[in-house]
Protein backbone atom coordinates (compact mmCIF):
# COMPACT_ATOMS: atom_id res chain seq x y z
CA UNK A 1 0.00 0.00 0.00
CA UNK A 2 1.48 3.33 -0.84
CA UNK A 3 1.61 6.28 1.93
CA UNK A 4 0.36 8.49 -0.95
CA UNK A 5 -2.88 6.16 -1.08
CA UNK A 6 -3.83 6.91 2.63
CA UNK A 7 -5.51 9.87 3.48
CA UNK A 8 -3.51 12.60 5.83
CA UNK A 9 -5.81 12.28 8.60
CA UNK A 10 -4.73 8.77 9.20
CA UNK A 11 -1.30 9.30 8.16
CA UNK A 12 -0.94 11.51 10.59
CA UNK A 13 -2.08 8.54 13.13
CA UNK A 14 0.07 6.31 12.18
CA UNK A 15 2.84 8.70 12.20
CA UNK A 16 2.16 9.75 15.65
CA UNK A 17 1.47 5.60 16.59
CA UNK A 18 4.78 5.60 15.46
CA UNK A 19 6.31 8.28 17.74
CA UNK A 20 4.72 6.63 20.42
CA UNK A 21 6.09 3.68 20.05
CA UNK A 22 9.55 4.41 19.54
CA UNK A 23 8.82 6.95 23.04
CA UNK A 24 7.71 3.70 25.20
CA UNK A 25 10.88 1.89 23.83
CA UNK A 26 13.07 4.62 25.16
CA UNK A 27 11.33 4.75 28.12
CA UNK A 28 11.77 0.77 28.59
CA UNK A 29 15.22 0.67 28.01
CA UNK A 30 16.03 3.71 30.66
CA UNK A 31 13.91 1.69 32.84
CA UNK A 32 16.04 -1.37 32.58
CA UNK A 33 19.26 0.59 32.73
CA UNK A 34 17.56 2.10 35.96
CA UNK A 35 16.67 -1.48 37.55
CA UNK A 36 20.15 -2.21 36.75
CA UNK A 37 21.53 0.59 39.00
CA UNK A 38 19.41 -0.71 41.57
CA UNK A 39 20.40 -3.73 41.77
CA UNK A 40 24.05 -2.42 41.43
CA UNK A 41 23.52 -0.48 44.44
CA UNK A 42 22.01 -3.40 46.18
CA UNK A 43 25.28 -5.59 46.13
CA UNK A 44 27.23 -2.70 46.66
CA UNK A 45 25.26 -2.03 50.03
CA UNK A 46 25.34 -5.54 50.85
CA UNK A 47 29.47 -5.56 49.98
CA UNK A 48 30.05 -3.06 52.57
CA UNK A 49 27.79 -5.22 55.56
CA UNK A 50 30.79 -7.21 55.27
CA UNK A 51 33.33 -4.74 54.75
CA UNK A 52 35.88 -4.59 58.09
CA UNK A 53 36.01 -1.13 60.06
CA UNK A 54 39.65 -0.22 58.46
CA UNK A 55 38.95 -1.29 55.33
CA UNK A 56 40.11 1.36 52.70
CA UNK A 57 36.91 2.18 51.00
CA UNK A 58 36.85 4.35 47.65
CA UNK A 59 34.07 5.58 45.45
CA UNK A 60 33.82 6.62 42.15
CA UNK A 61 33.92 10.66 41.57
CA UNK A 62 33.71 11.25 37.62
CA UNK A 63 36.98 9.68 36.43
CA UNK A 64 38.68 9.50 39.68
CA UNK A 65 38.57 7.24 42.39
CA UNK A 66 38.21 9.45 45.64
CA UNK A 67 38.53 7.47 48.92
CA UNK A 68 35.50 7.31 51.94
CA UNK A 69 36.33 7.56 55.50
CA UNK A 70 33.08 7.35 56.63
CA UNK A 71 31.35 4.22 56.21
CA UNK A 72 28.03 5.26 57.59
CA UNK A 73 27.63 8.28 55.12
CA UNK A 74 28.43 6.31 52.48
CA UNK A 75 25.88 3.67 53.17
CA UNK A 76 23.15 6.60 53.93
CA UNK A 77 23.92 8.27 50.47
CA UNK A 78 23.69 4.66 48.63
CA UNK A 79 20.65 4.23 50.19
CA UNK A 80 19.58 7.37 49.14
CA UNK A 81 20.37 6.76 45.38
CA UNK A 82 18.85 3.34 45.55
CA UNK A 83 15.33 4.86 46.80
CA UNK A 84 15.63 7.81 44.37
CA UNK A 85 16.09 4.71 41.37
CA UNK A 86 13.71 3.10 42.63
CA UNK A 87 11.66 6.12 42.89
CA UNK A 88 12.72 6.56 39.14
CA UNK A 89 11.70 2.99 37.82
CA UNK A 90 8.17 3.72 39.25
CA UNK A 91 7.77 6.83 37.41
CA UNK A 92 9.17 5.11 34.10
CA UNK A 93 6.75 2.64 34.52
CA UNK A 94 3.80 4.49 34.97
CA UNK A 95 4.55 6.27 31.87
CA UNK A 96 5.45 2.84 29.55
CA UNK A 97 2.11 2.14 30.77
CA UNK A 98 -0.01 5.07 30.29
CA UNK A 99 1.90 4.55 26.07
CA UNK A 100 0.99 1.39 26.06
CA UNK A 101 -2.29 2.25 27.04
CA UNK A 102 -2.14 5.22 24.08
CA UNK A 103 -0.64 2.77 21.80
CA UNK A 104 -3.91 0.27 21.98
CA UNK A 105 -6.19 2.42 21.71
CA UNK A 106 -4.98 4.09 18.70
CA UNK A 107 -3.93 0.29 17.43
CA UNK A 108 -7.77 -0.66 17.95
CA UNK A 109 -9.05 2.94 16.17
CA UNK A 110 -6.21 2.06 13.32
CA UNK A 111 -6.60 -1.32 12.57
CA UNK A 112 -10.27 -0.97 11.21
CA UNK A 113 -9.43 1.88 8.94
CA UNK A 114 -6.57 0.10 7.62
CA UNK A 115 -8.47 -2.86 6.65
CA UNK A 116 -11.07 -0.89 4.77
CA UNK A 117 -8.02 0.80 2.73
CA UNK A 118 -6.28 -2.47 1.93
CA UNK A 119 -9.83 -4.61 1.20
CA UNK A 120 -11.54 -4.38 -2.44
CA UNK A 121 -12.19 -1.03 -3.59
CA UNK A 122 -9.80 0.75 -1.26
CA UNK A 123 -6.38 1.82 -2.88
CA UNK A 124 -4.42 -0.25 -5.20
CA UNK A 125 -7.37 -2.49 -6.04
CA UNK A 126 -7.89 -3.94 -9.72
CA UNK A 127 -3.83 -3.14 -10.14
Amino acid sequence: MATDAIPDDVQQQLEQFEQLRQQAQALAQQQSQVEMAVRETERTLEELDEVAADTPLYRASGAIMVRVDDLKKLKSDLKEEQERLELRTKTLKTQIDKLNTQLQEMQTRLTPVLQRLQGPGGPGAGS
